[in-house]
């Protein structure tokens, strides 16, 4: 029973480091703007991505933004989940970037033309979120505890169940 709590305690730990460095990385977006869902995409990453390179290759030569396409290139060519597009505007410069977030194609479709907090790195505004991550915070805090009180209650039974060596010495 004791190595069971041990396990769950670790899982849990260890998700709830997963989720706390998950809002580490979104605490640095700590611009705020509304953006719109404008399009899906069945690739949010290979979106991203594109996206990049595009603004690359529009700061090089000057040129206006590059159309992304929802295509999902090479990437989760089996997907059944979309991520929103969602564009926003920056110090007059519009972005567009695909959710970290899937859904299944109904649901998603649904999104486009809702508006939608935007929350983008100040230092770099091509990176965006439609997440705070607050909720991360959260939720990795309370696994993490969780985590860490199923380990002592495993190691406590450990202890309660070996009691009886101290008895033998």
């Amino acid at each position: 029973m004791e190595i069971i709590f041990l396990i769950i305690g670790l899982v849990l730990l260890l998700v709830g480091i997963i989720f706390v460095i998950c809002w580490r990385c979104l605490a640095r977006y700590t611009g705020e703007t509304t953006g719109v869902i404008i399009d899906i995409t069945r690739s949010g990453g290979w979106y991203n991505q594109q996206a990049e390179r595009a603004a690359a290759v529009s700061q090089e030569d000057h040129k206006p933004h590059v159309q992304i396409h929802t295509d999902t290139g090479s990437f989760d060519n089996h997907s059944n989940t979309y991520a929103p597009v969602f564009q926003y505007i920056v110090a007059g410069k519009t972005y567009s970037r695909a959710s970290g977030l899937s859904y299944n194609e109904g649901i998603a479709q649904k999104k486009i033309g809702k508006t939608v907090p935007v929350y983008y790195n100040v230092d770099d505004p091509r990176r965006a979120s439609l997440s705070n991550g607050k909720g991360y915070k959260l939720l990795g805090l309370g696994l993490s505890i969780g985590g860490i009180l199923a380990c002592m209650v495993g190691l406590a039974l450990f202890i309660a169940d070996h009691m009886y060596l101290l008895y033998l010495i």
